[in-house]
């Protein structure tokens, strides 16, 4: 595991003492170096005194790598799956190579190809490369967004990092709370590229790259998109089938490619369970999975997956996780994140990742799927708001009347309750506020004092959904916003925070390039029709998945928060909200906080992802600003 830290200086230099501590001071701050891994630092001098850039690796990769004529030197955070194939093409046009890393073929195909050469990467990565000749760096971040990259451009100087905290360390950037990005996260619960929590910091966003000259330009372009469009399509349903199979097979094969035993996530789920079948189908021996189960029966998986291992003959290790094991874990989580983060299943996925680096240093999961293929119940609310609204006007209202008396954590009212509160908004409305998992836009102003509340946070989401939306269905401008916005913001950071902290390397087959760029090829009618979704996936891998999880309902990574706030964490809850601390920060309005709390905890209303969201920004602020 490694991180990666850049610092360029334009115009002047600074002292080489005062470079020396900043770097140090940044590699301080990285957390991705485990208690039981060969942790080195190295720091080198990119040029006349202006330039440093710092990486942490393992001892068999150490970094910065330079070519044959020290002409260009790499540092790089991830990994390059096909680094071993690319090798061999750069070893017959002459490249000499000193190690046997998938860094150094990234900077020997740099060499090559210049940025050409990210359009022959498979993998999850970040890097930076100096070129000493043109005086140039260029960073570049993967395909969908698996690694981050942060940077702070100023105008005399810019930072670019791994992690947020590494550049916060440096004390060249303002800690100040970007307004936009709080409004985001108050709504999305994770702040999405380009913007973070501090004003001027941003994220790199997914298939772009940053070439940064030392006279202070520097410029941000994309290299990859994946395209939707009805011309490219695959109409036959056979052929998109055996199109898939292949791909996923090629990708999984490509990410079990490792010097370290390799296992996998298996929650019970459809995209874990395929991707558990397909490597059983490539190993020689039986792989180890690894799943998390619950004392709580409502959140627990773990039959399921024992469905899924007794068919593929798995090494299979559970783990029962309850509040016991999770709480004391909650600081170091909340502690170890740069900006906030609310989904709440960072918490099993990082009880799960520690579980399994027991017993491997690497990890293969499903993530993805869903997006891919069309899995999340949300994509069915236009068709569930089209049933509700053809029923007479009357007993509409006595739908609706019914609903809203059932409990809150019914789970049956809480979707009812969707249906009904979307049914009366355009489509994509509809899909927006299904995205919005806690604060809705109207409740923003009784949340946020003034200065805080800015509108239209999430306008940017409407640019994403229509990128296609001349050229491809409604549901697939859907899929694609997910992508850009979900996967890239939620479901990617939660796996690799939780992963890095746990010394664990995650890998998603289902993001290997050709699996997105296929996916993006087959109809929409072979992933969702009616109620149905994922069909094409399941009709696939139909001999890798035990029948009875076909048609199982989707659980997914859920904790019991909602119950913890009425009683493990509701001293705690209250003492992180207490009313002088919010007053004091003047950033909420108190009295709806605490209406929210009497709602939650008189079961008036679910507040669970509205508290959850003001705990951990809570926790983040006394991390950063206390």
């Amino acid at each position: 595991m490694c991180g990666i830290n850049g610092y360029v200086q334009f115009e002047k230099s600074l002292n080489p003492g005062e470079i020396e501590s900043l770097i140090n001071l940044m590699n301080d701050k990285i957390i991705h170096r485990g208690p039981d891994e060969d942790g080195v630092f190295a720091c080198d001098s990119l040029g006349l005194g202006m330039r440093r850039l710092s990486i942490i690796d393992i001892s068999t990769g150490k970094q910065p790598i330079y070519n044959e004529d020290k002409s260009l030197v790499i540092v790089l955070n991830g990994e390059v799956y096909n680094y071993k194939s690319l090798r061999e093409e750069l070893i017959q046009k002459g490249h000499i190579f000193t190690t046997t890393s998938d860094t150094e073929t990234v900077l020997h195909c740099f060499e090559e190809y210049g940025v050409g050469c990210l359009d022959k990467l498979n993998g999850m990565y970040a890097f930076a490369i100096y070129d000493f000749k043109n005086k140039k760096v260029t960073v570049a971040r993967d395909r969908i967004g698996e690694k981050p990259l942060y940077y702070y451009a100023g105008s005399e100087k810019l930072l670019f990092a791994s992690e947020l905290k590494s550049i916060i360390a440096t004390e060249m950037v303002e800690k100040k709370i970007c307004k936009e990005a709080l409004c985001q996260y108050l709504q999305l619960t994770y702040i999405p590229a380009p913007l973070t929590i501090l004003e001027n910091v941003y994220k790199l966003c997914p298939g772009n790259y940053m070439e940064i000259d030392v006279n202070g330009g520097f410029e941000i372009k994309t290299y990859w998109n994946v395209t939707y469009s009805e011309k490219t399509l695959i109409t036959d349903y056979d052929e998109c089938k055996k199109e898939l199979r292949k791909a996923m097979f090629n990708a999984v094969e490509e990410c079990m490619v490792s010097d370290v035993p390799v296992g996998a996530f298996l929650s019970g789920g459809i995209d874990s369970t395929t991707i558990v079948g397909i490597m059983s189908k490539i190993s020689s021996k039986p792989i180890d999975t690894f799943t998390i189960g619950y004392k709580e029966k409502q959140y627990d998986e773990s039959d399921r997956a024992r469905l899924t291992s007794d068919l593929h003959k798995t090494n299979h290790h559970i783990f029962t996780l309850d509040y016991n094991d999770a709480l004391p874990e909650l600081e170091r989580l909340v502690g170890n994140i740069d900006e906030p983060f609310a989904d709440s299943s960072l918490i099993p996925t990082y009880m799960v990742s520690k579980f399994a680096r027991q017993h491997v240093k690497t990890i293969l999961t499903g993530d993805s799927g869903d997006e891919l293929f069309g899995g999340y119940e949300k994509y069915l609310i236009g068709y569930y708001a089209e049933k509700f609204n053809k029923i007479p006007s009357f007993m509409r209202k006595g739908i609706k009347k019914a609903v809203y008396a059932m409990p809150p954590q019914n789970t049956l009212a809480r979707r009812a309750r969707k249906v009904i509160d979307n049914s009366q908004m355009d489509i994509f409305d509809q899909r927006r506020n299904l995205m919005c998992l806690a604060f809705k836009n109207v409740e923003l102003p009784k949340l946020l004092c003034e200065e805080f509340n800015i509108t239209g946070t999430t306008d940017f989401i409407r640019s994403y959904y229509e990128t296609y939306a001349n050229d491809i269905d409604e549901m697939s401008c859907a899929l694609y916003t997910d992508l850009k916005v979900v996967l890239e913001g939620d479901m990617l950071p939660k796996v690799d925070r939780a992963s890095m902290l746990s010394s664990l390397e995650t890998r998603v087959p289902m993001l290997h390039r050709e699996v997105v760029e296929l996916a993006a090829r087959i109809p929409i009618k072979y992933k969702i029709n009616s109620k149905n979704k994922k069909i094409i996936l399941k009709e696939t891998f139909l001999d890798l998945i035990p029948p009875a999880l076909l048609s199982a309902s989707k659980k997914g990574f859920a904790v019991p928060i909602a119950f913890w706030f009425k009683n493990e964490l509701k001293e705690e809850l209250i003492k992180c909200l207490a009313e002088e601390k919010i007053r004091s920060q003047g950033i909420f309005n108190y009295d709806y906080i605490a209406q929210i709390m009497e709602e939650h905890f008189t079961d008036k209303r679910d507040r669970t992802s509205e508290l959850w969201s003001l705990y951990v920004f809570e926790k983040w602020y006394e991390n950063y600003f206390a």
